[in-house]
């Protein structure tokens, strides 16, 4: 049919099929193409793998082992099953079953959370109005757009190398630990605790927008129904096309932080990580509960301190602690103490601070949680 139809013009594109056909459909055409037109029928050859049982074997009729597509579609949609095919490495065979099933559905469901949870924060942000411009934005913020620009590189890589795993592990992986575990985690206290219409808060929305914009468009291609919903219910904005299919691909050339800052968050990472872990122990010994109940002193060796005084005024929000005190160490190694929180407990946030009570007006508040309420009211 190559060249004898306008939409199927010679040589095709991609030939598609299973390895056996190295031997078969693939060689034929070949051999054909060859002796008929003197070259390849086709520009690029995909082999895949077969579906194999939880035990390693081939899936077939006559083995009884098999599993129809429908009863998994049935069970729990088509974009269960469209995500197991996107995430195999399509080249080798597959074992599919009821425990690969299990986790693919909790896969889908962190995807979807996900989305959910920043679509649940922008109910008030208006992109054309509201977004910020990158040189106000706070400096975590332009940490996670980088990180998403990051991805999104290796997603567009992985799309034109046909390796669509990398597409599902990249976006995955990015939504559980960068997202989930870090970000998201962080920033709670902002979107919930901060003024409306605050730059704080307005920065987080920009780069959570930028986020579900970006990432809804990069797994359009694999989850189609459940990007198109999300898309649905995203703000509105100049030039948003009517359905994510007709969204071109993000190219991510825009830079949002440099190599020497990046470098500066990968040691905050590892600092938060240290602190994490005295964090719960401290809970295990029953001296905390919440984290949001702890005070963490740090005594700051000296090629660390330039890092920590930089970015000292975040540290509070990246621990998700009340209060950060820091202090030179008298040696080489970091020293981090868990005590209670100075303070009371702000009704309203949460954090423990020594203005709960202050004022008159609100005496289960914090300072920050007063100075929000009056501007709600006035």
């Amino acid at each position: 049919v190559l060249g004898k139809r306008p939409d199927l013009p010679w040589p095709s594109d991609v030939y598609i099929e299973g390895h056996d056909q190295h031997r078969g459909w693939f060689n034929s055409s070949l051999v054909v193409g060859l002796a008929a037109k003197n070259g390849s029928p086709f520009k690029t050859c995909i082999t895949h793998g077969f579906v194999l049982d939880e035990q390693g074997r081939a899936m077939s009729k006559s083995a009884g082992n098999f599993i129809e597509p429908r009863e998994i579609i049935e069970q729990d949609g088509a974009e269960v099953l469209r995500l197991w095919i996107a995430m195999l490495n399509y080249k080798e065979d597959a074992p599919f079953g009821k425990e690969i099933q299990r986790r693919l559905v909790e896969a889908y469901r962190k995807i979807r959370n996900t989305w959910r949870f920043i679509l649940g924060n922008l109910y008030d942000f208006s992109p054309d109005k509201d977004s910020m411009a990158a040189a106000d934005m706070e400096r975590l913020d332009k940490w996670a757009l980088e990180k998403n620009a990051d991805i999104g590189r290796k997603v567009l890589k992985g799309y034109d190398q046909y390796e669509y795993y990398t597409v599902f592990h990249a976006i995955y992986n990015f939504f559980t630990v960068e997202m989930s575990a870090f970000y998201l985690d962080i920033l709670k206290d902002r979107l919930y605790c901060s003024g409306k219409n605050s730059r704080l808060r307005r920065s987080a929305q920009t780069a959570l927008f930028r986020i579900l914009k970006d990432t809804l468009t990069l797994m359009a291609p694999i989850l189609p129904f459940t990007t198109e919903e999300a898309w649905e219910l995203m703000p509105a904005y100049k030039g948003k096309a009517e359905s994510i299919h007709l969204e071109l691909f993000p190219s991510f050339k825009e830079p949002w932080l440099d190599a020497e800052a990046l470098k500066e968050w990968a040691g905050l990472i590892e600092l938060r990580e240290k602190v994490l872990k005295e964090l719960e122990a401290a809970r295990e010994k029953k001296l905390i509960g919440n984290s949001l109940e702890a005070q963490v002193r740090l005594g700051v060796p000296a090629p660390l301190v330039p890092l920590v005084q930089k970015y000292k005024g975040e540290l509070g929000t990246l621990f998700i602690v009340s209060n950060v005190v820091v202090e030179a160490a008298d040696g080489e190694e970091l020293h981090i103490a868990v005590a209670k929180a100075p303070g009371n407990k702000c009704q309203r946030c949460w954090n423990y601070s020594t203005t709960v009570g202050a004022s008159a007006n609100h005496p289960d508040f914090c300072r920050r949680c007063e100075d929000v309420l009056e501007e709600i009211n006035r």
